[in-house]
């Protein structure tokens, strides 16, 4: 605690609606719960409150049912004309994707945030959705697997919990609006909301006008290396990707000759000459333990890290000292599972999942609003008036900080001339510099649209008390330094806070801060190694398998912000700001529930099932005409497996009894399997999911990240942003996942060249006049210009 003051739950005191089913927008609820919110469910009719949510009958689903619906109210199901009726007693409305529900109609204090899993302007619209179709269509399945495939979906409920956490963000940014005299209609896709995972790809390709392709298990060109390697005991993931970090780590295995090898001097050419690379990498890792070799990453500053199994999760050294994990009450006792990521000091969420409650039809609706439906207004982006302070580099800081801007944020956002922001640039060669190849990174644009870009010398007395500043004025502070960076600029939380009492400041590192593993060094790729997620994706006999470059950055972009808006929303109503202590590998964390309770709960079953699934047979990735062509479908019942046997010409099957249940169909799903491949072998992907859906069943082609730029659906969303830039010129981007009535949010001005704004900025947020900054340009505090003291090479 920072403060005497007792903490309370951040959003103690609001009252939030969910209207069922769907798993996206419960798991949206369950963060409003976890957060303090009072999370009351209901549905339109019985059946839909666990729709999406419990889809077989079996012990997992029905412990991930009790997981979403943990310290929330049921309310029994009423009708459409009772739930508008009871919305008015309630700040925010959740309309899940499964609901069925008019959000429209619905007239909370605050406002509705409605998900679906296509929106209602997406020309698929109505498509059936699932966790498999949103994946194929992100392009990430299609990177990842043996070369020559089926390509690997990610793990299951992942789609649906990022849709949740975005949702969570449109809600957390309306409780921030100034008040209104009408709700905010906010919508969510969850599609579109997975499209983050895919941004930094479909950049790459703007780049370098590569098509995307597999490479194999645990590989992604032209990085190397970065995978995951067998250990004496144990497996550790290894991301090296500057040339420091690989002397580093050859000094860490005392690999001397690959030291000296020239030929392996770059990225490049140790990719072009990987299987020599792993080899010699496996050979050193035998001589010690995943634990052992963990360490010596952290005393070497490489990113190494344990690939955790299931058991390894739940033993996990720094997850307990830090409570990622929670306990949650089942009918048939207590099992462990992923804590609520948030990183809040003051308002923590708690360690503890108490069950749901069911309370009659009585529940008081609170005080009502006027009967008449107001007309619509147009509202301000919500979080117009909020000032942020971005410190943070790469990707997952700034997206967080990026998401804020998008919701309509000023973000200052803070770079060194001497050190800009590592993806404008790795290898600072002075032909680099001359060329001003530092702003030509697509994918550095990308994630810093909207913001202001101001350049500082924190090095110096000068540039830190300009920092201080900037934060005397600014309502948050993001960064995402090294452990230890900001302290030693002077800037860590207890400092800013002296300068501004309710600063929130959000810290994002691979472990979180204060803990003995708080120095590792980290990357996107190194947080879903340190996670565990691999150790239940691909099939046995294979290395845990990565299902992304750099899956940990999108992700803890997410939660991040999520952390962040929670502590904001806290200080708007009590005063008081926070440190938020974001773990990114917790972020991560959500992602292995499914498995957590699999082991738990039914160990026996096998958790690394290729592209199979518990809960829907079939379910998969099948060849499709043409060279690397895939088509992903799942059946979720025994009326969508009729309807499969009938364009499979299997009569005989849609008359068997036993292949009407899942039991019976999961007996012989090789042999479905082999006949869907058979079909499926001669069309188009795109035709065979067209026939598919056309007959209830949820299916789409694997489309590549590089595809998605073209692709006429997200065109015709309206999903794109396009953008002119100094020096860079012009680049398509993707917007937020989030409209407000009806217009797509998001910021319409580019990424700042180095220090553009610093003179305009500095003037209106720290009162630094022309004079001032022209002597502190002269004193090099401020550099429009880079001289970076690393990575010459």
């Amino acid at each position: 605690m920072t403060d005497a003051t007792p903490h309370r739950a951040a959003l103690a005191g609001l009252r939030v609606l969910e209207v069922g089913g769907g798993a996206a927008a419960a798991y949206c609820g369950r963060l409003l719960a976890d957060a303090g919110a009072e999370v009351c469910s209901t549905a339109l009719r019985e059946p839909l409150r666990l729709a999406g949510i419990v889809r077989a009958d079996d012990p997992v689903e029905q412990a991930y049912g009790h997981w979403l619906a943990a310290g929330k109210t049921l309310l029994p199901a009423m009708a459409q004309d009772a739930v508008q009726t009871l919305s008015r007693g309630f700040d925010l409305v959740l309309v899940g994707e499964a609901s069925q529900c008019d959000a429209a109609a619905l007239q909370p204090r605050v406002a509705s945030v409605d998900l679906c899993w296509f929106g209602r302007w997406d020309p698929r619209h109505g498509w059936p959705g699932s966790d498999l179709v949103v994946q194929a269509l992100n392009g990430m399945p299609h990177m990842v697997g043996p070369e020559d495939g089926p390509p690997l979906a990610n793990g299951d409920r992942q789609a649906t919990l990022v849709g949740g956490v975005t949702a969570y963000i449109a809600a957390c940014a309306a409780l921030l609006a100034e008040p209104a005299g009408t709700p905010r209609r906010l919508e969510v896709s969850i599609a579109e909301a997975n499209l983050v995972l895919a941004e930094m790809h479909m950049y790459f390709f703007q780049r370098d006008g590569q098509p995307m392709r597999r490479w194999g298990i645990n590989r992604f060109a032209p990085n190397s290396p970065v995978g995951i390697y067998p250990c004496r005991e144990g497996w550790v993931g290894i991301t090296v990707a500057t040339p420091d970090q690989w002397r580093a780590l050859c000094e860490a295995l005392d690999l001397k000759t690959m030291a000296a090898d020239e030929g392996l001097a770059t990225r490049e050419l140790r990719f072009g000459r990987l299987d020599e690379v792993e080899q010699g990498l496996c050979a050193a890792l035998a001589r010690r333990t995943a634990t052992e070799w963990a360490a010596v990453g952290r005393d070497h500053r490489v990113p190494i890290v344990v690939v955790p199994d299931a058991e390894g999760i739940l033993q996990h050294p720094v997850f307990g000292a830090r409570a990622s994990l929670g306990r949650l009450a089942l009918p048939g006792g207590a099992v462990q599972v992923p804590r609520t990521p948030f990183g809040l000091t003051e308002t923590p969420v708690p360690t503890h999942l108490a069950p749901a409650r069911a309370m009659a039809v009585d529940h008081p609706a609170g005080p009502a609003q006027a009967t008449a439906t107001p007309a619509a207004v147009a509202h301000a982006p919500p979080l117009q008036g909020l000032t942020l302070v971005d410190f943070s580099m790469g990707w997952a800081g700034p997206l967080a900080a990026r998401l804020l801007a998008d919701l309509g944020a000023t973000v200052v956002k803070i770079e060194a001339a001497r050190y800009p922001d590592w993806w404008r640039g790795m290898n600072w060669t002075p032909e680099f510099i001359a060329e001003r190849g530092y702003e030509l990174s697509s994918i550095f644009c990308g994630m810093n649209r909207g913001k202001q870009g101001v350049s500082i010398d924190l090095t110096t007395a000068a540039g830190r008390q300009i920092a201080l500043d900037l934060v005397r004025g600014a309502d948050a502070v993001v960064e995402n330094q090294a452990a230890g960076v900001m302290a030693k600029f002077g800037l860590d939380y207890a400092q800013l806070r002296a300068v501004r009492p309710d600063v929130v400041m959000a810290s994002m590192s691979c472990f979180g801060t204060g803990n003995a593993w708080s120095g590792t060094r980290a990357y996107g790729s190194t947080l879903e190694q340190g996670s565990g997620l691999p150790s239940f994706t691909g099939t046995p006999g294979t290395p845990p398998t990565m299902t992304h470059l750099a899956h940990g950055d999108p992700v803890g972009g997410l939660y991040g912000c999520a952390g962040l808006l929670t502590a904001l929303v806290h200080r708007r109503r009590h005063g008081q700001g926070q440190y938020v202590n974001i773990s990114m590998v917790e972020a991560m964390l959500q992602f292995t529930t499914p498995a957590l309770l699999a082991h738990q709960l039914v160990p026996a079953v096998p958790l690394r099932r290729g592209n199979r699934r518990g809960h829907a047979v079939p379910h998969g990735i099948y060849p499709a005409a043409g060279a690397d062509q895939w088509l992903a479908l799942e059946v979720a019942d025994a009326d969508g497996f009729a309807a499969l046997c009938q364009l499979l010409g299997r009569s005989d099957w849609a008359q068997d009894p036993a292949l009407r249940t899942l039991e019976g169909r999961r007996e012989h799903e090789d042999a479905i399997d082999a006949a869907i491949a058979a079909w499926s072998r001669p069309q188009a992907p795109a035709t065979a999911a067209a026939t598919l859906r056309a007959a209830g069943i949820a299916a789409a082609p694997v489309l590549r990240a590089d595809q998605l730029e073209a692709d006429p659906d997200l065109a015709g969303a309206d999903l794109f942003i396009d953008l002119v830039r100094a020096v860079s010129g012009p680049q398509r981007q993707v917007g937020p996942a989030i409209r407000q009535d009806g217009q797509r949010l998001g910021a319409r001005s580019p990424a700042p060249l180095l220090g553009e704004h610093s003179q305009a900025a500095l003037q209106a947020h720290a009162g630094i006049g022309p004079a001032r900054f022209d002597a502190l340009v002269a004193e090099g505090v401020i550099g429009l210009s880079p001289k970076p003291a690393r990575n010459l090479v």
